[in-house]
């Protein structure tokens, strides 16, 4: 019974580390909008960010420093110049949607976006959707 009892904790303790992940949802409405994360997760690393301003800079970094099993990342920018980095390493799947709209004087309309993904064992997907007006 004994061995069952730290059998069973021993379980527990490891379904909460599968579970352990980071979350980012940053939201910027301003003039100059600037935004920069950083995660690095033992399994799950998600990033939402959306900028509405005439400036827009955003930079995103999963598993970097310490590779996740999963990222994902969304960006949506709106704003007369909108610019996005985005860099993921993972043992598992990278994901990272990136939309931005570009509005105004149309010699100042600038949309500009990079994404580098590292994958060991998974897949790699990203999509990018810009539009000027």
């Amino acid at each position: 019974m004994r061995k069952l009892f730290f059998a069973s904790v021993a379980v527990l303790a490891l379904s909460s580390a599968a579970q352990a992940a980071n979350t980012s949802t940053t939201v910027q409405l301003g003039v100059i909008n600037s935004s920069s994360t950083t995660q690095n997760g033992l399994t799950n690393d998600s990033s939402s960010t959306t900028q509405v301003g005439l400036l827009n800079g955003q930079t995103t970094l999963q598993g970097v420093s310490s590779a996740s099993l999963n990222n994902a990342s969304t960006v949506n920018q709106a704003g007369i110049q909108n610019s996005s980095s985005t860099g993921q390493v993972a043992f598992g799947n990278n994901g990272s949607s990136v939309t931005q709209n570009s509005f105004g004087p149309p010699a100042l309309q600038n949309n500009a976006a990079g994404i580098a993904q590292i994958s060991v064992f998974g897949v790699n997907t990203s999509g990018v959707s810009q539009t000027a007006h």
